[in-house]
């Protein structure tokens, strides 16, 4: 760890933000000088670490520890009030999701239809220290595929209508892609809720693995948990751990946000000594994750120094790292991962040149069904101006990676 430099200086380099978040016991250390007093610090320099925390989506976790490990006296007391003020807005948030969930979770159980909550919700209540940590945008709630018209009835019986596709048409989209239904009210309800019947979830083809995930093996391990007051499942710590890898790899994040590092750090730390590492690298391999499970982990090492995940690091390390891979991991130098980077690891997924084009054609030319789920208002568009606007909006994505990896390359 570097102190703050001499001028007070709270570089992106110095790790301080890092270190709250993952070594709060060596924070002191980094804001007092030799003498034990605080170092001072510009205002501008503590106004970019408050915009840095919002962005990595941090602040509520950074208000936690500073208060937990008696670190509020290092900061300035109005940073200290923002992070406050962050946090118990999050927190006023998720206990709202939470009541209204509540309703959908007991409807659930009253028709026997059995779910399991993945991300935000259960990580927020299961896995973090406390409900405020974790900040949500949406609730997602896996079925069985066999179980969506019934799950589809109980929700629109409590009021919520799927708003992006239905039912009989969604389950038609070939598997890799879109594997969910977006529900909400009408009205002022906070709840916006995915119903997966796959945890993989996206626009840009998974084919690579996709099928390979044993579905019926996640419903068999998966372990009961009190979620919103409410008796329901989430996956059990071996598959969580793959899942948080995956999804922190997705296309639309690439381990672009600390939030996504602290959810698999605050996952191993909470099943510290439970977790059958074994069986993790064994389902990642079953699975064809094997080198998400490397690469998400690798990251999480380096961001937190976690011990106990180095068994698995040493057995899933792959002999050699492709091309792809070695641009993916330039791109998350100086910890700062960029947004759409995991396209290159699911680019090295695939092998041989004909594989490759054809995940890349795929990405610009999705079914038809797709392009109308994920985006309702190119139905009124022709079929022409559908795959122009895709075009568009891929070329846009990989254009942005571009420019990062230039900008990261002239700046080391």
């Amino acid at each position: 760890m570097t102190c703050p430099s001499e001028d007070g200086s709270l570089s992106e380099d110095d790790g301080l933000l890092w270190t709250i978040l993952f070594e709060p016991h060596h924070a002191r250390t980094l804001l007092t000088g030799k003498s034990g007093t605080v170092v001072a610090v510009p205002d501008r320099e503590w106004s970019g670490f408050l915009e840095k925390a919002d962005r990595e989506g941090v602040s509520a976790v950074l208000f936690y520890h500073l208060r937990r490990y008696r670190l509020t006296d290092l900061c300035p007391p109005e940073i200290v009030d923002i992070l406050s003020r962050r946090y118990h807005a999050n927190l006023r948030c998720n206990l709202r999701i939470i009541g209204a969930l509540r309703e959908v979770l007991a409807r659930f159980q009253k028709e026997g239809l059995p779910c399991i909550v993945l991300k935000g919700m259960v990580l927020a209540e299961r896995i973090y220290p406390n409900v405020a940590l974790r900040g949500m945008s949406d609730v997602d709630i896996l079925v069985r595929k066999e179980d969506l018209f019934r799950a589809d009835a109980c929700l629109v019986r409590l009021g919520y209508t799927s708003r992006d596709s239905t039912v009989a048409r969604a389950t038609g989209n070939p598997p890799g892609y879109l594997a969910s239904l977006e529900y909400r009210q009408d009205g002022a309800s906070l709840l916006n809720l995915h119903l997966h019947w796959h945890p993989v979830n996206t626009s840009v083809p998974a084919t690579a693995f996709v099928e390979r995930i044993d579905l019926e093996r996640l419903w068999e391990k998966a372990i009961p948990a009190r979620i919103a007051d409410s008796e329901a499942l989430m996956l059990c710590p071996e598959h969580l751990i793959i899942y948080l890898c995956e999804h922190a790899l997705r296309v639309g994040h690439g381990f672009d946000r600390l939030i996504l590092v602290c959810d698999l750090y605050f996952a191993i730390r909470i099943f510290e000594g439970r977790i059958h590492w074994p069986e993790v690298i064994a389902e990642s391999r079953r699975w064809s994750l094997d080198r998400f499970v490397y690469h998400a982990l690798t990251i999480v090492k380096g961001y937190t120094g976690q011990t106990a995940i180095d068994v698995c690091l040493a057995e899933l390390a792959p002999a050699t790292l492709t091309l792809w891979e070695r641009i993916f991991f330039r791109m998350q130098r100086n910890r700062r991962g960029v947004r759409g980077s995991g396209y290159f690891l699911h680019l090295a997924l695939h092998r041989g040149l004909l594989a490759k084009m054809r995940f890349v054609a795929r990405t610009f030319f999705p079914p038809r069904q797709i392009l109308l789920q994920r985006r309702a208002g190119w139905a009124r568009q022709s079929a022409t101006s559908r795959y122009v606007a895709r075009i568009r909006e891929v070329s846009s994505h990989l254009w942005a990676l571009i420019a990062a990896q230039v900008r990261r390359t002239r700046d080391s």
